[in-house]
């Protein structure tokens, strides 16, 4: 187990500046669902607890959910980036370790992480 180190991330215009604590970031995730796959957005691998996110310019964030609604879908009003989403809510008879009020957030946000040599696994979000 490696020690947490705090991530700096945030937008491209900066109006939405976020840390977050984890282990070191070794691996993304890339979606095949219908928002997903038109983001291209590579995935923390994690789901994050509130706690362990601090995020400042909330003000400037946009809220889109679709479908089911489970799922909240954060962009900054000012440059359109997709910088996290969060759980919204799970279904009754979930048993995964998503939780809501979780975060996953856009490694290509992350201050200093060369997203494109992380392992990055795809996940079938079409078939959810």
């Amino acid at each position: 187990m490696t020690t947490p180190r705090t991530y700096s991330a945030s937008c491209h215009c900066g109006a939405i500046r976020f840390t977050f604590t984890c282990e070191e970031i070794t691996s993304g995730r890339r979606c095949n669902c219908s928002i997903c796959i038109r983001k291209g957005a590579v995935m923390s691998s994690n789901y994050f607890r509130p706690s362990d996110v601090e995020v400042e310019g909330e003000e400037r964030l946009a809220l889109y959910q679709f479908g089911d609604k489970n799922v909240n879908h954060f962009f900054c009003r000012t440059c359109g980036i997709f910088p996290f989403s969060t759980v919204a809510s799970v279904p009754p008879d979930y048993q995964g370790p998503a939780r809501p009020g979780d975060y996953r957030v856009n490694l290509g946000c992350v201050h200093d992480l060369d997203v494109l040599s992380l392992d990055i696994q795809v996940i079938n979000g079409k078939a959810l």
